[in-house]
């Protein structure tokens, strides 16, 4: 199976362009949840779809600094309201971040990471990587088992937060129902 292509955003640079209207979501370093409601998103529900413990593949765990066969605690959500899926997110969670006050993170339950991460003005977030998402790649046959995706492409964001010199990589892939909210 073919393999994601992250790229940082610059117009110059980018294999694939993002249709232009999803650019500004895509950009976006705010809370998804709070831009749905900015955009009469009905009331956003966040279902978990696992959270375990797991070794990361080689790209998330270069980016976290996480050693082979260390394991970190993966969570797997879906963001939508009623038949409307916006969102598929994975975060990442290597077990030295999940320490100190930082443990709760462990427990959100089916609360969103922004209602925790946005809160503290000391968060930091990096610069986003997007990838274009095809059939046939294996992140979209991961998200086609769980939504309706289908055959559509779909733009993935990804970007680590740094929290008291810890870090978590959130993975954000936009589903083809925002369209209905960026138009």
């Amino acid at each position: 199976m073919q393999k994601l292509l992250w790229q940082q955003y610059n117009a110059y640079h980018l294999t694939h362009l993002p249709p232009v209207e999803l650019i500004d979501w895509l950009l976006d370093s705010g809370s998804f949840i709070k831009r749905l409601k900015q955009h009469s998103a009905q009331l956003p529900v966040v279902r978990v779809l696992s959270q375990q413990w797991q070794c990361p593949p080689v790209d998330e765990r270069a980016l976290l600094g996480i050693r082979e066969r260390q394991v970190a605690l993966v969570r797997e959500v879906l963001i939508g309201s009623g038949n409307d899926q916006w969102m598929f997110a994975r975060t990442v969670f290597p077990a030295a971040t999940l320490t100190g006050s930082e443990r709760r993170l462990a427990h959100l339950k089916s609360r969103s990471l922004g209602s925790v991460l946005f809160k503290n003005p000391r968060v930091l977030r990096s610069d986003f990587e997007l990838a274009c998402i095809k059939p046939g790649m294996e992140w979209h046959e991961k998200i086609r088992q769980v939504t309706n995706i289908d055959k559509k492409i779909v733009w993935a964001r990804r970007s680590q937060f740094f929290i008291k010199q810890k870090s978590l990589l959130l993975t954000e892939v936009f589903l083809p129902a925002i369209n209905q909210l960026i138009r």
